[in-house]
């Protein structure tokens, strides 16, 4: 996939007129013709675009007419009117009723293209500012891949190298590891960073509602469905679609998915036409999307589609002094940044095992820098990771019991008492309901069965 061409719709009775435009923008963009508003709104309804230039005066639906249909539509692009009428009050009852811009007969060439070139740059930087907003308040304002470690700096290479390519990538990592940073990363270096970045996290969405969220659906498709829906592919065109955990999407969307990623087509649910899109997808998961596939979960052909790049995110326990920069940065997020961690408090953070990675880290930063008073003490994180100058995990009862010289030894006692302790207690708390268990762990309910034979855990044992 080359670098994105904007797609510009240019829609007025007179041949002529339309030829004049294309000439005029030359080659810089793609261009769909349409003689009349219910050719645009029909081409509209099976293409995205970036921009309609609309002439006002047409016979049947007019330019008036034609632009408050397409206001309507779950997706809309920006729109300027073109007619020969210069008045001041057609220009500003244009502009109120949802016109772009404005641009009167005859123009000056420049004037056109820039006209054009200006409507685009304000709806991308809208829409950017708007997708920024949302990711500083998803994020806390935290939106940084911070590591100094040879397996961070390793990953930051990878990501310098596949960023700018058109490749799929394939991200892989434990819950809390920051996946959708690094797809962000990607997507700032890739050919589309001008484009949008829209994710989807496919564990969040219920699997009866998965299929309308990617590919949109039609008025009336189903019970609930009040109103066309657009879909994140649609919403990406031209950008990059990130889709996380996606291991836990349902075979009947794989399926479509695998489709759409080949043809590049969507077709909404509830018979509405198809789209053709140009996106990038960039995908997530903290599973074996292999051994799902051997499991016949998971499409063994929509994995190679995917992981044309994969790259892997190291867990923070792996992490060495990453975990205390990252505690001080998350300190200095939280608006202590004069607290500094006791030489305990410091052991105690690189002892621990982090099943909730750097999720779980800045967390314990944010309790931690409201009860530290001057310097961050062990009574000051959460009671798993240290009390009384002893770190009170898995991770550092193994060290100490093994000896420093076998760390992968002492790694695998620790998971393992760590997993063996959270089903346990998650199985006590569901009543030895595995299902209940396994959606609570973010497992498939196979894999979490699996697990409990490894580890000998008998489910009706409360």
């Amino acid at each position: 996939m080359s670098s994105i061409r904007h797609r510009l719709i240019v829609c007025d009775d007179e041949p002529a007129a339309r030829r004049g435009v294309i000439r005029a923008l030359g080659g810089a963009y793609d261009f769909l013709e349409c003689g009349s508003g219910l050719e645009c709104l029909e081409q509209l309804d099976t293409t995205a675009v970036d921009l309609v230039l609309l002439d006002l005066r047409m016979p049947g639906l007019d330019g008036r007419a034609t632009l408050e249909r397409i206001l309507q539509l779950p997706h809309s692009p920006p729109v300027v009117m073109i007619t020969a009428d210069s008045s001041l009050r057609t220009a500003i009852d244009a502009v109120k009723a949802g016109a772009a811009d404005f641009l009167a007969k005859p123009y000056e060439i420049e004037e056109l293209r820039w006209i054009v070139e200006r409507t685009l740059d304000t709806t991308h930087l809208r829409r950017e500012n708007q997708s920024l907003r949302a990711e500083v308040r998803r994020l806390g304002g935290s939106g940084e891949l911070i590591g100094e470690s040879p397996m961070m700096q390793r990953l930051f290479s990878e990501i310098e190298t596949v960023g700018p390519t058109a490749a799929s990538v394939l991200i892989r990592g434990e819950t809390g590891t920051g996946k959708e940073l690094v797809a962000r990363r990607i997507h700032q270096l890739s050919q589309v960073a001008r484009g949008p970045f829209v994710a989807l996290n496919c564990a969040a969405v219920p699997e009866n509602l998965l299929e309308s969220e990617l590919f949109g659906h039609r008025k009336g498709a189903f019970t609930g469905a009040d109103r066309d829906r657009t879909g994140r592919f649609r919403e990406a065109h031209g950008g990059t679609l990130f889709l996380d955990e996606i291991g836990d999407m349902p075979l009947a969307a794989q399926a479509k998915l695998l489709r759409v990623l080949q043809e590049r087509i969507v077709e909404p649910l509830g018979g509405g036409k198809a789209v053709r899109v140009d996106v990038r997808v960039l995908a997530a998961t903290h599973r074996d999307l292999l051994d799902l596939a051997r499991q016949q979960l998971f499409r063994e052909d929509l994995y190679y589609r995917l992981r044309v790049v994969e790259v892997t995110i190291p867990p923070l326990v792996e992490r060495g002094d990453d975990i205390l920069h990252l505690a001080r940065h998350f300190l200095s997020l939280a608006g202590r940044p004069e607290c500094e961690l006791q030489a305990e408090t410091a052991s105690a953070l690189r002892a621990h095992v982090w099943p909730g990675n750097v999720r779980e880290l800045r967390n314990a930063m944010e309790r931690a820098a409201i009860f530290c008073r001057g310097a961050v003490q062990l009574q000051d994180l959460p009671s798993e990771i240290g009390a009384n100058g002893t770190p009170r995990n898995s991770a550092a009862s193994a060290t100490e019991t093994l000896g420093e010289t076998d760390f992968q030894k002492a790694k695998s006692l620790a998971v393992e008492a760590f997993e063996r302790n959270f089903l346990t207690a998650s199985l006590r708390r569901h009543e030895g309901n595995i299902s209940q268990a396994a959606r609570e762990a973010g497992m498939h309910r196979q894999n979490l069965q699996k697990k409990l034979r490894q580890l000998r855990i008998d489910p009706k044992e409360k």
